[in-house]
């Protein structure tokens, strides 16, 4: 029997996340026109009327619960130094 290797056990899956930020299109609240948000991002700015959007707090970033934080946010800093 083989054991299934795991890429980052001390780290959680959602690190990909913000090692490799993607984006996506939402809907603004005012002008409904499309917000860009990446994956890294918790809020982003409506180019066409200014207004803020921010992420549901069910959405938070795993960062703010995951047992792994503390390391992946190692990590991150590392990365971005």
């Amino acid at each position: 029997m083989t054991e299934k290797k795991v890429k980052n056990p001390q780290t959680c899956p959602g690190l990909k996340d913000f090692l490799r930020p993607t984006p996506s299109y939402v809907k603004c609240h005012i002008c409904k026109s499309d917000v860009e948000i990446w994956t890294d991002e918790d809020s982003a700015i409506c180019d066409n009327c200014g207004a803020e959007w921010k992420k549901p707090d069910q959405n938070a970033s795993c960062l703010s619960y995951c047992e792994y934080a503390n390391k992946c946010k190692e990590i991150i800093n590392a990365r971005n130094t």
